[in-house]
């Protein structure tokens, strides 16, 4: 009985928060999970804005709820009405998602002060990606050089990004 209550004050977060969403049309939400490595880590702050079907394309990342969770995945493909999505650090697609599913879009990403946009893997990521996607071990080594790799993967431009709030 006591495992049943964390997962019912997840799904009580999660409703919370897709109502912020709906309501206010934007909320932030800090990354936990590893799914999306190298473009997003761990302790990562996203500002969500709701989005509309029509308003996704390949390549951006989608906030969706499904079995009582969060997830932000990266859009592969649209079709019809359901979204193909995958995290990047990922070996396989997600089920179809979808348009009962989609909350949202990532618009800002902000890591360490620094607010940047989504945007595709670069060389670098996409080879980091592929190590993430192909081993546990490399996954936990990335993730305990995160310090280093994150200084690594992060660039000088972004500085120059306005605050989410100002956009």
């Amino acid at each position: 009985m006591s495992s049943a209550i964390p997962a019912r004050n997840q799904t009580c977060k999660c409703s919370l928060a897709s109502e912020i969403l709906r309501r206010f049309g934007r909320f932030r939400l800090q990354v936990t999970g590893a799914s999306m490595l190298p473009s997003l880590w761990p302790a990562d702050l996203l500002l969500i804005r709701s989005a509309q079907f029509t308003e996704v394309s390949r390549g951006d990342l989608v906030l969706f709820f499904r079995d009582s969770r969060f997830f932000v995945h990266r859009v592969l493909d649209v079709s019809g009405d359901r979204l193909l999505t995958q995290g990047d650090g990922l070996a396989i697609p997600d089920p179809p998602v979808g348009r009962d599913e989609l909350l949202g879009r990532v618009q800002f990403i902000t890591r360490d002060g620094v607010t940047r946009l989504p945007s595709p893997l670069g060389a670098a990521g996409r080879l980091l990606a592929f190590g993430v996607r192909r081993s546990t071990t490399f996954c936990n080594i990335f993730l305990w050089l995160q310090p280093i790799c994150r200084r690594f993967l992060r660039s000088p431009a972004l500085a120059a990004m306005p605050h989410p709030e100002e956009a």
